[in-house]
């Protein structure tokens, strides 16, 4: 099925809880609390037999006995009950249902038997399904949560998808300390009907989301998989766990999948053109840059640092990449005296010395934007006596002001700084902005890299007519 008809699932007009409940520690409290305190705007229906009203809402005892229609369905109850209420949904005509409950193919034996029965009903009726055993879903830019852990992100244009519900907490923390905005997070737990491929289907046609991020335990249909990857016109960045034996063998007890050989991932991510990150950490780095920065058209780094040695680590990284660090041309070498001290050497690495401001930063990083044979720009602040970290970032933005303007050429300039407080302080000037800005050498380098993949990625969609 084509990943469009998920729209009542993950932008439904009136949701049905089952099992919403008054007490506090119970997950369908939670559940229903969540949707009411993040602002959903339709009509909110608790199913509960055993309660009139929860929350100032009216509750029912069953979904059949809500006289309008309901677009989605959450179940937050013990699995045995799940068929049950699987039965309820598609008499009422339920379309879509998030399946929180675990207890299903995870545990194996009566589970698996349980899951087996839920898909046969959402087959039969035509129900879509996320999980079982999930977290949820949560949407920062429709205002909706529909999960039982409470933790929202901050709005954005980049989608997560993850196999892990945990995991996928953690990483809105991570992505809300470093400033980066999500459009929507998808818990998709043992993907017994809505899986990977559905999701990049569905996502690649979404307007709020510009990166696509996932993190798999596990692929059910390899071959749509990659073909979904392949036609995608958005960039999707990918962390496949169980890459170990050791690894496996977790997967396979915690939502039930069987990963198979990393290298086979390997060949397919590759093939596919997806983006493989080491963690969450490399995946946030890559989808900020890539939701951000304009694509460099070639692998030709220039390097401008006020300290050698983070210039030379930098040449080192970027080079072990696959990057070049061209030297720049006659006319900006001449521009480059103008701006450095005398005992700086016009090359590049542009070492505009420890002392620089603001005007060395910019002025040395415009010169070798506006050079036609740099295709991206990495720009080095080094913590030391003399360093000015509040006029680096200063430079830095005024750069993006002048492309946007389109008084420099609109390449890639990414920010990398080598120092404690003080520049993590004046940093978050650029991360609110969506400037990655990043506090290793190597982290950067990457960054340029998948950048220059995504570049001829689009390049091979373009010569085969996608």
């Amino acid at each position: 099925m084509s990943g469009h008809n998920l729209q009542s699932m993950f932008s439904p007009h009136s949701i049905a809880v089952i099992g919403a409940a008054r007490e506090h520690m119970k997950m369908g409290n939670a559940t229903l609390l969540n949707v009411l305190v993040h602002g959903f705007e339709g009509k909110i229906y608790p199913i509960n037999p055993k309660a009139d009203s929860i929350m100032g809402l009216k509750c029912y005892p069953s979904v059949l006995d809500v006289q309008n229609e309901i677009d989605m369905a959450i179940i937050v109850i013990p699995a045995k009950y799940v068929p049950g209420a699987m039965e309820d949904c598609a008499k009422k005509g339920i379309k879509s249902v998030i399946i929180i409950s675990a207890g299903f193919g995870e545990i194996g034996g009566e589970g698996k038997v349980l899951e087996d029965k839920v898909l046969e009903i959402a087959r039969r009726s035509g129900i879509r399904v996320i999980g079982p055993n999930t977290m949820g879903y949560k949407s920062p830019v429709d205002n909706l949560d529909a999960s039982f852990v409470f933790g929202m992100a901050y709005p954005g244009d980049i989608a997560l998808a993850s196999q892990s519900g945990a995991l996928a907490i953690g990483m809105i923390a991570h992505a809300n300390m470093e400033m980066i905005g999500l459009s929507r997070i998808i818990s998709v737990g043992n993907k017994i009907d809505v899986d990977d491929a559905e999701l990049i289907e569905y996502l690649d046609s979404d307007d709020k989301t510009k990166v696509i991020t996932m993190y798999i335990e596990g692929i059910k249909d390899g071959r749509r998989f990659f073909e979904a990857a392949k036609r995608s016109c958005k960039p999707i960045v990918v962390i496949k766990s169980g890459r170990t034996k050791a690894g496996a063998a977790a997967a396979k007890t915690h939502t039930g999948s069987l990963s198979g050989s990393d290298v086979v991932y390997n060949s397919i991510f590759r093939q596919a053109g997806i983006h493989r990150a080491r963690d969450a950490t490399q995946l946030f780095d890559f989808a900020r840059a890539l939701a951000n920065l304009p694509l460099p058209k070639g692998r030709n780094v220039g390097i401008v640092t006020n300290g050698g040695g983070a210039g030379i680590l930098m040449s080192d990284f970027c080079s072990m990449k696959g990057l070049n660090i061209v030297q720049p041309s006659e006319e900006t070498k001449a521009k480059l005296r103008e701006i450095l001290p005398s005992i700086s050497v016009p090359r590049n690495p542009v070492d505009v010395i420890g002392d620089a401001g603001f005007y060395r930063y910019y002025s040395s990083a415009k010169a070798l934007l506006e050079d036609p044979s740099v295709d991206g720009v990495i720009v080095i602040s080094v913590h030391g006596g003399y360093a000015r970290p509040r006029e680096f970032v200063g430079a830095i933005l005024k750069l993006y002001e002048d492309m946007k303007e389109g008084t420099i050429p609109e390449k890639p300039v990414i920010v990398c700084w080598v120092g404690g407080k003080e520049y993590n302080d004046v940093v978050f000037d650029l991360k609110i902005k969506g400037i990655p800005a990043y506090p290793t050498t190597e982290r950067a380098a990457e960054v340029m890299h998948v950048l220059l993949e995504e570049y001829e990625r689009m390049e091979r969609m373009g010569e085969r007519g996608n």
